[in-house]
């Protein structure tokens, strides 16, 4: 009876989610809000609802359900696409445009952070969003590293806004910086924050473009698994006071080991199509889902304080990855 009484009290909130994330994924599909990616608009859209109207307390449970358990979920099965076989089709041009572009932003944006005085949960979530897959990496980085809703919330709509300056931006600019199209390609996708917009961006420029461009972004979310596990070791070591222990290492949280089993699988290519194309899918509706219930739970003091300096960090961030990427194509 107890457990039935928990999941009755989780109905309200967790009905409310779908209805967003249904939203989100519609709105995802329309031309001029496709760069922001369903992730981005469901948590635009809880944001908006939790802004506008006041809602009753019966959403928060399954909300906040939403924002956890659905998150990890949906992280196991981020592992789908991962394929770690691109490592050595991608050639060493791309997987070292890759990692300088991702050492400097994870490096860059967390000093910068600290120098603004920003928590270390927003921080870390702003530089591994920008400097990998978007909203997807900081859903996946967010237990790791131990951002809060409110964090992770504000990390997101910096990405997303960052990302579709940024693909308006190139289209503008790669006549006048007479980009050619291999050089286009690397640039959007070693710098841009999300697959849509990569998407958006490199199709602007022709085929030859896009296909560069969607490599070396497919790439850098490749690289996302070993970054967790270096973060997560060194924020553990950290935790530790930096000594040396010879008791048992810490045993790795179990949605990450599922993201990363998920992710050997996958690389395998034994999946069938249809169920890596359902698996995605999946993923695609627990981690937005999960951004909804982030955003119907957010503490729009803590946004009103912390989103201007996020959004400096990380649009000084995006410059600096824009210009290793300028100078790492020539």
């Amino acid at each position: 009876m107890s457990r039935l009484t928990s999941f009755t009290a989780l109905l309200p909130g967790l009905a409310l989610v779908a209805l967003l994330t249904a939203a989100a994924s519609v709105l995802s599909t329309l031309p001029g809000l496709r760069v922001f990616g369903a992730l981005g608009l469901a948590l635009l859209l809880g944001l908006a609802l939790r802004g506008l109207l006041r809602l009753p307390a019966s959403i928060g449970p399954g909300a906040g359900y939403a924002a956890r358990t659905l998150l990890r979920l949906g992280v196991v099965l981020l592992g789908v696409r991962l394929n770690f076989v691109l490592f050595a089709q991608a050639g060493m041009r791309v997987l070292l445009l890759d990692l300088a572009v991702m050492a400097v932003g994870l490096l860059s944006m967390t000093w910068l952070a600290r120098r603004l005085g920003l928590p270390r949960g927003l921080g870390l979530a702003v530089a591994v969003g920008s400097s990998i897959c978007g909203a997807s990496a900081i859903a996946a980085a967010a237990p790791v590293i131990a951002a809060d809703e409110d964090e992770v919330s504000v990390a997101v709509a910096v990405c997303s806004l960052l990302g579709t300056a940024g693909v308006i931006g190139y289209s503008l600019l790669a006549l006048p910086l007479h980009l050619s199209a291999q050089r286009y390609g690397l640039m959007t996708g070693s710098t841009l924050h999300e697959i849509a917009q990569v998407l958006a961006a490199g199709a602007a420029q022709g085929g030859q473009a896009l296909d560069f461009a969607m490599l070396t972004k497919l790439t850098r979310v490749a690289l996302l698994a070993p970054v967790l596990l270096l973060l997560g070791a060194l924020l553990a070591r950290k935790a530790a006071g930096g000594r040396p222990t010879r008791a048992r290492a810490p045993l790795l949280p179990p949605f990450l080991v599922g993201f990363l089993l998920v992710g050997v699988v996958s690389s395998t290519g034994r999946l069938p199509e249809p169920l890596t194309a359902h698996l995605q899918t999946a993923s695609l509706l627990l981690t937005a889902a999960s951004m909804a219930g982030i955003g119907l739970g957010v503490d729009f003091a803590v946004l009103r304080r912390l989103g201007g300096p996020a959004l400096g960090v990380g649009g000084l961030g995006f410059g600096l990855l824009l210009l290793v990427a300028f100078v790492g194509t020539r």
